[in-house]
């Protein structure tokens, strides 16, 4: 691989139209994929792929969607990240009790169902972005592509992190398993900015045929 093959140029294009940033991400994948890595820098190399596959993806859904559904807030991670110095001020829990009720201060209790809910709408809402990118319709979060761009998503998620699949041992990778996810991600970018850039087009071709002359006059 020693570029951007016709296809991938057009992509890459494609998102700059839309998101300069991702389209940075995307190239960047494909840059590294073409490059051989130092030795050692192998684990690296892949990381890096993979994180810019999934800022990618996760750009994607809300840049190439037709709907808008705001994050939680706070969010998920605003609220884990909050619990330490919560339970900090109540020294006498023991949340690793062995028995079944487990007593909580109202405060934490409204911490940890806070955290629920917005863990909550966060997957449903992750679900109906990626239906709506996939499918056309938020709603449609069953149908098989969205499946098959949730499990794409989750290769290139394991592989970003160090402390993930690159612990458990094993070997990386190949460029031909990271290529064939990517082409998940590149069918449906084709997909939708096809439509998009056709769309453009018909609008562009009935003005022109609106405001042509007619019989000659200006």
């Amino acid at each position: 691989m020693t570029g951007l093959d016709v296809r991938q140029k057009r992509l890459a294009e494609a998102i700059e139209g839309r998101n300069p940033r991702l389209a940075g991400m995307y190239r960047t994948a494909l840059r590294q994929l073409a490059a051989v890595p130092e030795p050692g820098c192998e684990t690296a190399r892949v990381s890096i792929i993979c994180h810019c596959v999934r800022e990618l993806m996760l750009g994607l859904t809300v840049t190439l969607s037709d709907i808008d559904i705001p994050r939680p807030n706070p969010s998920s991670g605003s609220l884990v990240g909050d619990l330490p110095d919560l339970l900090s001020r109540h020294p006498e829990l023991d949340l690793s009790l062995d028995q079944d009720m487990v007593p909580v201060p109202k405060d934490v209790a409204q911490q940890l169902g806070a955290l629920v809910a917005a863990a909550t709408q966060e997957r449903g809402r992750n679900k109906r972005l990626a239906a709506a990118l996939t499918t056309g319709k938020d709603d449609n979060t069953k149908h098989p592509v969205v499946k098959q761009w949730s499990d794409t998503y989750a290769f290139f998620l394991g592989w970003t992190h160090l402390d993930r699949k690159h612990e458990q041992g094993g070997d990386l990778p190949t460029n031909e398993s990271i290529l064939a996810a990517l082409r998940v991600v590149e069918d449906v970018i084709d997909v939708r900015t096809t439509v998009f850039f056709d769309n453009v087009h018909a609008i562009k071709d009935l003005l022109a045929k609106i405001n042509a002359p007619v019989g000659g006059a200006q």
